[in-house]
């Protein structure tokens, strides 16, 4: 079977690694060569570790070629007026002096879904272009591509992202309200094996930590503050000296495509919805469709549990983000006052208490979506 996967950033590059790794279908991946790639997304989650390994690599492939770090917890600063909280990798609180342990000693972890990483996306691309794709059998072609009419192909991956070269699809709304981002570099070289989101007046600011600099940007919504303000706020709280040459300005519409398989062509990555980047979940979001696709195959009836199974997580997702804005006691802006406040929220029949002594119960499979029993 032919398939022919549209973009050469961080979803098309794990799409083709992934599709010529685990199935025997003659695949094609068209980049275009003057469409940047977004490449901001350099934190994963403890399943990234597996996605890796499967495709015959290792954590030492990250360190060599991605600038990677590993990454132990999320640090949530400034959310609440008692004080900063960990999301520790961990599946019971009983874990957190052990996962603590581990951080503080930069070790290994010998328990599974204990650890991620920190990459730069758009070394990630070229490693599993040069290291698995291409070797792999997979071909390239380069092309402005304004058009995908010519496209021949039993299949068609979208991971062109935000790009319009497809048919566009409606998104169905959700109720988070972030929809920019001020993203800069430092080259500050420093070491911090966890990511850092710190709030601010109109959304927060990450911090992450790679080999060679640090990355880092200020997430808000422009209904609260503009994007010369927002400038001014992240550069007056980021603890490191920017390199604002580099800085930029990316926008979205947080949302999600109902049917990201329709015809003969699957939206995977940024092109089937984007939420925010909050808890680092856009990569993951990736590597649980290509699993799905892998694991269902190519037919009607896996389009339909596809798309259902897509919608399922998206929705989950909007719900466990959206938790740490609800229960978050800052009010302080209006932004903050925006927020309707819960202090539990029911999900899926389980509850879960936020910010009080201790944080979300953790994990559902390395996912870092909260844990049901």
């Amino acid at each position: 079977m032919k398939i022919t996967i549209v973009g050469g950033g961080s979803s098309g590059w794990m799409t083709a690694a992934y599709l010529s790794t685990k199935t025997d279908h003659i695949i094609t991946l068209i980049q275009s060569s003057d469409i940047p790639n977004i490449g901001v997304g350099e934190s994963t989650l403890p399943s990234f570790y597996d996605f890796i390994t499967e495709l015959g690599l290792t954590e030492q492939d990250l360190f060599n070629d991605c600038d990677a770090t590993r990454k132990y917890t999320i640090r949530h600063k400034d959310w609440n007026k008692d004080g900063d909280w960990f999301h520790h990798f961990c599946f019971t609180e009983s874990e957190h002096t052990e996962q603590q342990q581990w951080m503080d000693s930069y070790a290994l972890p010998n328990k599974k879904w204990r650890h991620a990483y920190h990459i730069d996306a758009n070394k990630l691309a070229i490693m599993l272009r040069d290291k698995v794709a291409l070797p792999n059998g997979v071909k390239i072609i380069t092309s402005t591509l304004d058009s995908i009419d010519n496209i021949q192909a039993d299949y068609i991956i979208n991971c062109s992202g935000f790009n319009n070269l497809f048919p566009k699809k409606p998104l169905v709304s959700t109720k988070l309200i972030n929809n920019r981002a001020i993203v800069c570099p430092s080259n500050t070289i420093e070491h911090k094996p966890y990511t850092q989101t710190t709030a601010l007046s109109s959304g927060w600011m990450w911090t992450i930590a790679l080999q060679n600099r640090i990355g880092s940007g200020y997430v808000f919504c422009d209904k609260f503050i503009s994007d010369a303000d927002a400038k001014q706020e992240f550069i007056s709280n980021c603890p490191y000296k920017l390199d604002i040459e580099k800085m930029r300005v990316i926008g979205w519409t947080p949302g999600y495509v109902q049917q990201p398989w329709s015809s003969n062509i699957i939206d995977v990555g940024l092109s089937a919805g984007f939420l925010e980047p909050l808890e680092a979940q856009a990569l993951w979001a990736t590597q649980y469709q290509l699993e799905m696709l892998v694991r269902l195959g190519l037919s009607e009836k896996s389009k339909r549990v596809f798309n259902k199974q897509w919608v399922r997580i998206m929705k989950h997702t909007e719900k466990y983000l959206l938790l740490h804005y609800t229960a978050s006691t800052r009010r302080d802006s209006r932004y903050w006052n925006s927020f309707d406040t819960v202090d539990a929220i029911q999900f899926d029949n389980t509850q879960f208490n936020i910010f009080g002594k201790y944080s979300f119960k953790c994990l559902a499979n390395g996912y870092a979506l909260p844990y049901i029993e």
